[in-house]
């Protein structure tokens, strides 16, 4: 078991290569986009609760959701953060101002973007294109929000 999400992504999770026997055919030997690497290990690093059917949600967001816009990873973030302190209304809790703003803020001094198109070329490897190292940053910019939030401060 990993204790961060930043550990999970380091061990190549969301990787076709390195899947086990039951990952092979639940993802059909496919690599996960950016977004549901992120989403789907912090399911289960956080313990979010969410089932396969509410994970399938992240599919459309990997690489800036096709176009450069935000970087999936990054959706896949606030996917994350939003299963685990958002009210079943959004106006109902300060998820913005006390959530959502501070980690981009912090996502973006730490990467220099919050666009799929800026950060590639900064951080992706193209042959074959695997963006990890983007994924890694936010992971490990997750983990710290989580373990803020969770102390409270």
């Amino acid at each position: 078991m990993h204790e961060t999400l930043r550990d999970l992504i380091a061990a190549n999770f969301g990787k076709a290569a390195f899947y086990t026997p039951e990952e092979q055919e639940r993802y059909a030997g496919k690599n996960l986009n950016c977004c549901e690497r992120i989403l789907r290990g912090a399911n289960i690093v956080y313990g979010l609760g969410m089932t396969e059917e509410d994970m399938r949600v992240s599919a459309a967001f990997g690489g800036g959701m096709g176009v450069g816009g935000v970087c999936g990873a990054i959706t896949g973030a606030l996917m994350a953060l939003s299963r685990k302190y958002a009210a079943p209304v959004e106006k109902a809790t300060p998820l913005k101002d006390e959530v959502t703003v501070p980690f981009l803020e912090r996502v973006r001094a730490k990467m220099g973007s919050l666009d799929c198109i800026d950060l590639k070329p900064r951080y992706a490897v193209s042959n074959p294109p695997d963006c990890t190292r983007a994924v890694l940053a936010v992971a490990e910019t997750l983990d710290e929000t989580m373990k803020k939030l969770e102390a409270g401060a």
